[in-house]
C-alpha cells in the first residue's frame, strides 16, 4: 500500500485574478465557493499518476467557510496500478486577509492491482488532515498550503508522509 504517491500538483489556469481589498470588504467575495486541483506525477518504475479534487464550500460566518471535497486519484508503474477515491468534509478560517486554518477529513478507499499475476487489493484509511495555507484574493483565487494527517500511522498508512502539500483554484460565486 505504500506505493500510492500523491503527486505534485500542476494547477490548471497558473493565472489568477487579484483585486485589492478596501476597508470593510471581507476576504472571500461571495458566499459559495467552487474549486479544486489537478495533478500529474511522474517517476520511477515507469510511474504515472493523475488526480482531481474538486470542492464546494459555503461562508457560514464572514471569515469561516465550510464544504465538501471529492477525489480520484489513478497511480500506475511496472508492477501496479491503483485507483483511489476520496470524500470529506472540510473547515476554514480566514485568519488575518489571505493566511487560513485548515481543518480536513477524508475517507479514502481505493483498489491495487499486482500487474505480474493480476493479484487484487482493497483498502480503506480515514485521514484528519490539519494545517493551513495562503490564498490570492477577489473572485478567482490561487490556494496553496500543508496539512498533517493527525491520524497517520507509520507502517500501517496507504500514504507514505503525514505531510501533504495541496494547491488550487477557487471561484467565489
Amino acid at each position: 500500500m505504500k506505493n500510492i504517491v500523491f503527486s505534485l500538483f500542476i494547477i490548471f489556469g497558473m493565472s489568477t485574478v487579484y483585486s485589492q481589498i478596501g476597508m470593510g470588504t471581507s476576504v472571500n467575495e461571495g458566499k459559495w465557493r467552487i474549486g479544486g486541483g489537478v495533478g500529474l506525477g511522474f517517476g520511477n518504475n515507469g510511474y504515472f499518476g493523475f488526480n482531481i479534487s474538486p470542492y464546494a464550500g459555503y461562508a457560514v460566518l464572514p471569515n469561516m467557510e465550510m464544504g465538501v471535497t471529492a477525489g480520484f486519484q489513478y497511480g500506475k508503474n511496472d508492477y501496479y496500478k491503483s485507483n483511489l477515491f476520496s470524500t470529506g468534509p472540510y473547515v476554514n478560517y480566514y485568519i488575518a486577509n489571505q493566511f487560513f486554518a485548515r481543518g480536513h477529513y477524508e475517507y479514502f478507499s481505493g483498489t491495487q492491482t499486482l500487474l505480474n499475476n493480476d493479484q487484487k487489493f482493497s483498502f480503506d484509511e480515514s485521514a484528519l488532515w490539519l494545517g493551513g495555507g495562503y490564498q490570492s484574493t477577489g473572485r478567482v483565487r490561487f490556494q496553496t498550503g500543508i496539512l498533517y494527517n493527525v491520524l497517520y500511522k507509520e507502517n500501517e498508512s496507504i500514504f507514505r508522509s503525514p505531510i501533504r502539500p495541496f494547491g488550487g483554484i477557487a471561484v467565489s460565486l
